[in-house]
């Protein structure tokens, strides 16, 4: 029978008793959640990443995913991966930023012009060192997967420069540096977890948001919000975490190939969003949404007092490393 984390902890004792040729005799079951909807990349990549460690554990490990957040919000679904009630999760770094505060400098506003900028850091000494810190909050980072630019869609006025920011009630999600970005930049940050965004929007709690394109068009944005302004401001990485206690109970054989895989989906990941994202323009701008693209120098210049901040708050050696 499969099983599913808490049968998998039980195995341990026995996988000690046995010769390590048994590997892949146990079949494991994990649960995948992220809070994509179905149509978006998350989905995509998570079920290729499934069918993959099905074909190279010879079915010994199955993986289930649930998007849209049906296993719970994502704060929800780190903290049930980090105590073990749930197996994985497709995290981002700000949520993880809440258990592992150092995680937030991956968030500063303008640390990375691009994707290659952000993987080539987390694929480094930085991402080792926030790796061994999420571990000894009981998760296993298997691999550093994208999300994309974020850009600020609103239903008042275009954004063109950071004074028409001001007075906005912005939905931002957990995580201190998106909050402390856009209080610098004069707007009212909100707090709201995802699943609440839409609902704001079209109730006026909110004014805007702040996604990347594949948000904006599978959470139908453009029904609630006029104007997007590609402010490409933060980019918010999506590692993909499991249970720590259960990984290091698997075969050896099993931990080396869900590491293994999970690292090759890391640039998987980012060439299938940056594809995806021409494509998802043109349908932003068909669906009636007004673009425009800002001057990036003057919002870097308006929020030099987060990176002010973060010197006083971040390890000051991972992030000498990131800034240099």
């Amino acid at each position: 029978m499969k099983h599913g984390f808490i049968p998998a902890i039980s195995t341990l004792a026995l996988s000690m008793a046995l010769s390590s040729n048994m590997a892949f005799a146990q079949d494991y079951t994990l649960r995948l959640s992220h809070t994509g909807a179905p149509s978006h990349h998350y989905q995509t990549i998570t079920e290729q990443f499934a069918k993959e460690i099905a074909e190279k554990t010879d079915g010994a490990v199955e993986i289930q995913v649930f998007p849209s957040d049906q296993l719970g919000n994502q704060l929800e679904s780190v903290e049930g991966t980090m105590i073990g009630t749930l197996e994985m999760t497709l995290a981002s770094d700000t949520v993880l930023s809440n258990w592992v505060p150092d995680m937030g400098m991956l968030n500063l506003p303008f640390l990375f012009e691009d994707m290659d900028e952000y993987l080539e850091v987390v694929e480094g000494p930085v991402g080792d060192m926030l790796s061994a810190q999420v571990e000894d909050q009981g998760a296993v980072i298997i691999g550093w997967w994208g999300n994309g630019m974020r850009h600020v869609t609103n239903s008042v006025r275009p954004i063109n420069k950071p004074e028409d920011l001001e007075g906005l009630k912005i939905r931002v999600p957990e995580g201190k540096v998106f909050v402390d970005t856009f209080k610098t930049l004069g707007a009212g940050a909100t707090v709201m977890s995802f699943g609440e965004l839409y609902s704001a929007l079209q109730l006026g709690v909110v004014d805007g948001q702040e996604n990347p394109p594949a948000h904006i068009i599978t959470q139908n944005f453009n029904e609630v919000q006029d104007y997007v302004s590609r402010t490409g401001h933060i980019h918010m990485g999506s590692p993909l975490i499991m249970n720590a206690h259960l990984f290091y109970s698997m075969p050896e054989d099993i931990q080396k190939t869900l590491l293994e895989v999970g690292r090759e989906y890391d640039r998987r990941h980012i060439d299938l969003i940056a594809n995806l994202e021409a494509e998802q323009w043109e349908e932003v701008a068909e669906r009636g949404m007004k673009i425009n693209d800002v001057d990036k120098s003057l919002f870097r210049k308006a929020v030099q007092p987060v990176y002010d901040d973060a010197a006083a708050t971040f390890n000051k050696d991972i992030l000498d490393l990131l800034t240099k």
